[in-house]
Formats: structure tokens, C-alpha cells, sequence
């Protein structure tokens, strides 16, 4: 059996095949855009947690025990998203070994599949990222905000993180409408708190702010959310639709989001956790989809 590739975390150099282990994380370190982008998402998610658990659930209605759910909830799916999104960076999304052929291969040389870039095997559906300087499984595409490829391995969590952030937002605008209709019910809720003092103009700014990133992000996410849904759906990723060079076959739409989020369904589904197949990873099942 081969192992997937894995980059140690800290590593400045090209990749590395070693066996994986539970201390290297993949982690694509040569694409200072995608860092950015990764690093702003988190301060996107941190700021929208302080202002709603800040600025417009204590002023609007103090400490009591609904505040305190409504906070906690929005903390809940917040958490969620930013566990996804560390998933989707620091999974291995599917990259082929150079070194790895398929032994039923091996005596024919021409038979063989090479990609002209890696210069390794490459596998049916696998398709050749330029950042990531690999072939990917099933790659989609390459997202900087997660600093990865979407693919094989890794799109169960890239989908939670474009889901739960889409509910985050939807929740953060809910909250602030409801807010504004209390303010328009009883305007002094507009200039005095809950035994916070005068309502300072700042906090209006910040809750401002928050709802345009709830309308910008949220109408993002959700298009990513429906998009991937349907992807996974149909089975065939963004790049093959583009390229038209895979026919799917005829499956359920429960056995084409099992091929995704794992087997058997569970409520494993709905987090960030690893892609199982009845016990088995995908690194496990792998090889035996090649021995052709």
C-alpha cells in the first residue's frame, strides 16, 4: 500500500512522502494569497462572534437566560464553520504519490496514465492543480479562502464550512432585523442598554459592518453550498463539468453523498470529523479502485 502525501506544518521546503502520522498536517505554505485569505476568514468569523455576543445581544436584552441561548447557538455554529474550515486546510485533499503506480499497470508502461507536470501517475478524475504543483483526486477547484484543493478528501469538510458559515450568516441577519424592529418598537432601546449605559455610535457602526459581511458572505457561501450539493449530487466536480470528460454513473443521491461524507449515513454527516467508508479511509479504499 501507498501512503498519502503529507507536508509537515512547518516545513519550507517541496513536498515530502512520508507515512502519514499524527504529528505532520498537509498544509500548502507556497501561496501567500491563500494564507491571507485564510487568515482573513478568521478574523471575519472572530469579529462577527464579538459583535453579536458584545454589541447587539446584551445591549438589546441584558444577561437574561434568551440572550444567553441565543449566544450560545450563534458560538455553537461559529465553532462549527471554523472547525470545517481548519478540516478542509489541513486535510490532504487527495494528492497522488509520485512514486505510486498500480501494480495490474506496471507491465505495461504505455498503458499508463502520466501527467506531463508532476510527472507521476495520474488517475481517472485526477486532475493537476498548479499551486498545490500536484495531481488531486476528484479535484473541484482550488479555493483560496481555505488555502487548498476541494477534492476527494476533503470536500465533505469544505462543503461544512460553505454551509455553516452561510447559516451563520443568515442567523447574524436575522438578529439584527429582529433588533431593528425592537428599536422601532421602543426607541430608547436606540439610546440606553440593559444597565449598560448610553448605547455608544460605534456600536451601530459595528453592527453595520456585520450586516453587510452577513449579506456578502452569506450570498457567497450559499451559492458555493448549492453548487457543491449539486456537484456531489450529479457526481462530476466543477473542473469535469468544464471539461466534459467524465460520464457518472447511474447512482441514488444517498449512495452519490456517501461518496463524499462516508459510509454508512450517520449524523457524522453534519461535522468536521474524517471520511470513513464502513471503518475504512479513503486512503485505505483507494488502491483498490486503481487495481484495474
Amino acid at each position: 500500500r501507498w501512503a498519502p502525501i503529507v507536508v509537515p506544518l512547518l516545513s519550507s521546503g517541496p513536498p515530502l512522502s512520508p507515512p502519514m502520522s499524527g504529528s505532520e498536517l498537509w498544509c500548502v505554505h507556497s501561496d501567500p494569497c491563500g494564507i491571507c485569505c485564510a487568515g482573513v476568514t478568521y478574523i471575519l468569523l472572530f469579529f462577527a462572534d464579538w459583535v453579536v455576543c458584545t454589541h447587539l445581544l446584551p445591549p438589546w436584552l441584558g444577561l437574561s437566560t434568551g440572550s444567553c441561548v441565543l449566544g450560545l447557538a450563534f458560538l455553537l455554529i461559529s465553532a462549527l464553520a471554523v472547525a470545517s474550515h481548519l478540516r478542509t486546510m489541513l486535510t490532504d485533499p487527495g494528492a497522488v504519490p509520485h512514486e505510486y503506480t498500480p501494480s495490474a499497470l506496471l507491465h505495461d508502461e504505455k498503458a499508463l496514465p502520466m501527467c506531463s507536470r508532476c510527472n507521476g501517475f495520474k488517475p481517472p478524475r485526477a486532475h493537476h492543480c498548479s499551486q498545490c504543483d500536484r495531481c488531486i483526486m476528484k479535484m473541484d477547484h482550488h479555493c483560496p479562502w481555505v488555502n487548498n484543493c476541494v477534492g476527494a478528501n476533503n470536500q465533505k469538510h469544505f462543503v461544512l464550512f460553505v454551509g455553516y458559515t452561510a447559516l451563520l450568516s443568515g442567523y447574524a441577519m436575522v438578529l439584527l432585523v429582529l433588533r431593528l424592529m425592537a428599536t422601532l418598537n421602543e426607541p430608547r432601546l436606540f439610546l440606553t442598554t440593559h444597565s449598560h449605559g448610553p448605547q455608544e455610535p460605534v456600536s451601530m457602526l459595528y453592527m453595520f459592518l456585520l450586516l453587510f459581511e452577513a449579506l456578502l458572505f452569506g450570498l457567497f457561501t450559499s451559492a458555493m453550498f448549492c453548487e457543491q450539493l449539486s456537484s456531489i449530487l450529479t457526481d462530476q466536480t466543477g473542473i469535469e463539468r468544464l471539461k466534459n470528460d467524465y460520464a457518472p454513473p447511474r447512482r441514488s443521491a444517498v449512495q452519490n453523498l456517501s461518496e463524499t461524507f462516508g459510509r454508512p449515513c450517520s449524523l457524522l454527516w453534519l461535522l468536521p470529523t474524517p471520511v470513513t467508508f464502513n471503518g475504512l479511509t479513503w486512503w485505505d479504499i483507494l488502491p483498490t479502485e486503481h487495481e484495474v
